[in-house]
């Protein structure tokens, strides 16, 4: 009788890729299993009896993270088809995290913050700050310089408000060494002083850009 050929297949939020030998899998078993990738894109080893079971939760793990936010996060309206559009739910959670800083979540408009995480989620100036800290390894924590924190363009010290084209994303490194300055002045001040640095947006904009060429 001939093994069953997942390839391909979908089971939920994954994607049979390729069955793993059985000296790779983690398990002493050496039951078949297959390689799996998940719609947010983490590649997981599922054995096929679970792939085919109605009771197997079909992700990586990231459905759990969904279910735990949506029990937590205090946005009303907030659904899970919403949620799901996004593919990489760490960088989602990251923006969250960010704007519930200077924003009342359980005051927001759903509208409204659907907007913001629309918008922050595509912004490219965001995506090559993230990406690039992605790329060191770093860890989570507030004081790593790399990781990517929400800046004011014009600080709220200054009369600026937490609407969207007031925000951009910086640096922790670049966001405290702004402190109070407005973008424009911030710039005009590097320019001056001939201040740089790797953890300022322009060169990692540019290295971003030489990357992609």
């Amino acid at each position: 009788m001939n093994a069953i050929d997942l390839t391909g297949q979908r089971f939920g939020r994954l994607t049979a890729k390729h069955i793993v030998p059985k000296e790779q899998l983690p398990w002493k078993k050496k039951e078949r299993a297959w390689l799996c990738e998940c719609d947010c894109g983490n590649q997981i080893i599922v054995r096929q009896r679970n792939l085919r079971s109605a009771r197997f939760t079909k992700s990586c793990g990231c459905l759990r993270k969904l279910d735990a936010f949506l029990a937590t996060s205090h946005v009303k309206g907030l659904t899970e088809e919403f949620l799901y559009s996004f593919k990489d739910f760490d960088k989602f959670l990251l923006i969250h995290k960010q704007l519930r800083r200077y924003i009342s979540m359980e005051n927001i408009n759903i509208n409204e913050y659907e907007d913001y995480m629309n918008y922050f989620y595509n912004d490219k100036q965001f995506n090559c700050v993230y990406d690039y800290w992605k790329k060191q390894n770093r860890d989570s924590t507030f004081y790593d310089w790399y990781k990517p924190s929400i800046d004011h363009i014009v600080p709220k010290s200054r009369g600026g408000t937490n609407n969207k084209d007031n925000l951009q994303f910086l640096t922790v490194f670049e966001n405290l060494s702004k402190r109070d300055m407005t973008k424009q002045e911030w710039d005009n001040f590097k320019l001056k002083t001939n201040t740089h640095s790797e953890l300022f947006i322009e060169e990692i904009m540019k290295k971003a850009g030489d990357a992609n060429e």
